[in-house]
């Protein structure tokens, strides 16, 4: 099933169309346009209103992609394989509102989420992995390696 995420509020953008800002701090355009995309109740103050709350698919935490605007408020300790707490090696989730960042020093981590389609992918020194809020992932050693995860959260 698809990352759902509720809505927060409205907004436009640059040009005057209306965005969702959803819980997990995406974006999304919300547009009429048939016969394409068909949602009249947008442009309607009393509709939008009343979708407060709602929940709205979010592709890009299906793709694990880090919202804009984000700051880290924490980093772990630096772990290696033999430190590396056991609940990092089982299912757990990021708390709500709250995206983590993992970012590998040296070897690599395979992260899998339970995303649509699951996130699968090797992490190594040469990019981060953003972990979205609320869902189910794990992480899993393959040899020697250092790592440390940020937690991020909207800037004030």
């Amino acid at each position: 099933m698809r990352v759902q995420r509720r809505i927060v509020r409205f907004e436009t953008d640059d040009v005057g169309d209306w965005t969702a800002l959803l819980e997990c701090h995406h974006r999304q355009h919300i547009r009429h346009r048939p016969p394409f995309r068909l949602a009249p109740w947008i442009r309607d103050e009393a509709e939008r209103a009343r979708r407060i709350g709602a929940p709205l698919e979010c592709p890009l935490c299906d793709r694990c992609e880090l919202p804009a605007g984000l700051t880290v408020v924490r980093t772990t300790a630096t772990w290696d394989e033999r430190t590396m707490p056991n609940g990092l090696r089982s299912a757990h989730r990021v708390a709500g509102g709250t995206w983590g960042r993992l970012r590998v020093i040296e070897g690599s981590l395979r992260f899998v989420a339970q995303t649509e389609p699951v996130t699968d992918v090797v992490v190594d020194a040469r990019q981060s992995q953003g972990i979205p809020p609320d869902v189910e992932h794990h992480v899993a050693t393959s040899g020697p390696t250092r790592f440390e995860i940020d937690f991020l959260r909207p800037g004030s």
